[in-house]
């Protein structure tokens, strides 16, 4: 093991929190006799030296990549697998997929402290330096058709927004959230979350494709616990190397997933149980597979149509309230391929083989290119067959298929937890309430999508009977209201799949500190002298889609010891 310099301040991860971290730190920590040395370690490629991503028709393929995406090895209580992971690039999921909506004011003043007009500040502070345009301006003709459709059947455009950027507000309604995107109007990426770092800052050492294995801790005098250097294998030279930190140098945890695993092996020492508690993620449900209206073109930047729709499950005897997002896509049927496969991949899978598949990254990969192909076969079967039917009638060879389709996504009633070794998480989905047998997971989802099967059934025509046929069959997707309840059931038994967004496992106010008394211990571990948490592990899984909550959290943390340095 090569043991290599030390540093001031060593960042793990380089995703949404250690961008909003950098951001802020960078620009208001500068102020030193000495510059800082500053060491960013990423596990995945070097964004700038990478086109994977460069280009909105790429980020669907990228993520279905296994140099990019990395899966968990999750399960249920009982042992049911599910399909979840992670992306692992420089800006994090948010530079590909880059959606951006905050969690309210409200719910962060009750996460992580401060007041809700704290939160409206440093969202704006944040926001500004993105610099996005205004939303609605522009729009594509898909994104229109759905602002339409979804406004006929009673959601409500909502304008609680800063900078342009939108709010989820504490409301009843169900509303749209058009956000703005890094991609101008030919799909080419403009902007992103990693855009808001000055890489080329001459204290900033960034070493990509290379991954912490272990933190060294050592003992203080007193009760704390410091770590002193990391160590981590670097993927290009294939080999173990040593980061020190230096003996007034603090580590920042932004690792995402592998915040909470580094230090589960010290918790003892930390004395610190609340490593791994409190984990969740975003249960996903695929919907229904559309053709877009007759003359609504689909544009390059639709894969992911920059528009959220929100509603608010009401429990009406047991339960807690819930926040339910739409997700759009739309597209070339090749392009959306990629998409398909990695959903089809929790849907035609029996549970025995996903439950290899989870702990076995390189048949992952070959089972995701077998679905892929068999998707493709059949996609050649219904082609011909339509390309045929269509010359016999004296029409035409129709052009690609292109396809509109929506997903589901909400938290989860139950939490979950990582295993005492870190090897596995534990997220407990469909749990049913001890004492009153009550699932709230499954009535969220059947009477959601029952609620607004007529948005999706609005989102274009149904494909022609017999290919609906063959995908219920192989997914049962409903397309009515009768056939919601059987699809919801099957899901729960067989179908598990995430939305990527895995949040906690090292709370604020439980595994680490708010910072109330001292700004300096904002984000601290308890039980450590230096070591601090900048992403999603630092709270509950947030309602709605989490970015822009994780570029938050590194900022907040930033100002905060940036704060403290300037007093």
């Amino acid at each position: 093991m090569t043991d290599d310099k030390s540093y001031d301040l060593i960042v793990v991860g380089s995703g949404n929190g250690a961008c909003g971290f950098l951001s802020y730190y960078l620009q208001n920590a500068a102020d030193r006799s000495t510059p800082e040395q500053i060491l960013v370690v990423e596990e995945g490629e070097h964004f700038f030296k990478t086109s994977d991503i460069a280009h909105q028709l790429n980020w669907l393929k990228s993520f279905s990549e296994g140099k990019i995406f990395k899966l968990h090895n999750a399960l249920t209580p009982d042992g049911t697998p599910i399909i979840s992971g992670r992306a692992c690039t420089m800006g994090g999921g948010g530079s590909i997929n880059y959606t951006m909506l905050h969690e309210s004011s409200e719910w962060l003043a009750t996460h992580i402290g401060h007041t809700a007009d704290y939160w409206n500040d440093l969202k704006a502070e944040l926001n500004e330096r993105f610099a996005r345009p205004e939303p609605t301006k522009d729009l594509s003709p898909i994104t229109q058709h759905l602002l339409q459709v979804a406004e006929s059947v009673g959601f409500k455009h909502c304008t609680d927004t800063l900078h342009n950027i939108p709010n989820h507000p504490e409301s009843d309604a169900d509303l749209l959230h058009p956000f703005p995107t890094p991609f101008n109007q030919f799909g080419q990426r403009t902007h992103s979350g990693v855009s808001l770092v000055n890489w080329f800052d001459k204290r900033v050492e960034l070493k990509t494709q290379s991954r912490v294995e272990r933190l060294e801790l050592a003992d203080e005098q007193g009760e704390s616990v410091r770590c002193v250097a990391l160590q981590v294998k670097d993927f290009n030279k294939g080999e173990m190397q040593r980061f020190s930190l230096k003996n007034d140098g603090r580590l920042i945890l932004c690792a995402g997933a592998a915040t909470p695993r580094l230090l589960l092996p010290h918790w003892k020492k930390l004395q610190n149980n609340e490593i791994g508690q409190h984990v969740s993620d975003h249960l996903l449900l695929p919907l229904g597979l559309y053709l877009p209206v007759k003359g609504i073109e689909i544009t390059p930047r639709d894969n992911y149509i920059p528009l959220f729709a929100t509603t608010i499950w009401q429990p009406q005897q047991h339960g807690r309230t819930t926040v339910c997002t739409f997700d759009f896509f739309a597209g070339n049927f090749q392009r959306l391929l990629f998409l398909l496969s990695h959903l089809f991949l929790a849907l035609l899978l029996p549970n025995w083989l996903k439950k290899i598949v989870l702990r076995a990254p390189w048949l992952f990969s070959i089972t995701k290119n077998t679905v892929r192909v068999f998707i493709q076969i059949v996609n050649f079967i219904i082609n011909l067959f339509w390309g045929l039917s269509n010359l016999l009638q004296g029409q035409p060879w129709p052009k690609e298929v292109e396809l509109v389709t929506a997903i589901i996504k909400f938290k989860p009633a139950s939490e979950g937890c990582y295993s005492s070794d870190g090897a596995r998480i534990i997220l407990d989905f469909f749990a049913e309430d001890e004492h009153t047998g009550f699932n709230q997971d499954k009535e969220v989802a059947k009477s959601t999508i029952a609620k607004h099967l007529k948005l999706m059934n609005q989102l274009g025509h149904q494909p022609h009977w017999l290919v609906k046929c063959f995908i219920r069959l192989l997914t049962q997707l409903p397309y009515e209201e009768k056939q919601v309840a059987h699809y919801v059931d099957v899901y729960s038994k067989k179908f598990l799949l995430t939305e990527q967004h895995l949040a906690g496992g090292c709370l604020f106010g439980k595994a680490i500190d708010k910072g109330l008394d001292n700004a300096m211990d904002t984000g601290k571990l308890y039980g450590s002298a230096n070591v601090y948490v900048a992403d999603l592990s630092a709270v509950p899984l947030p309602r709605i889609s989490p970015q822009m909550t994780a570029y938050l959290i590194g900022f907040h943390v930033a100002k905060r010891l940036c704060h403290d340095l300037a007093s």
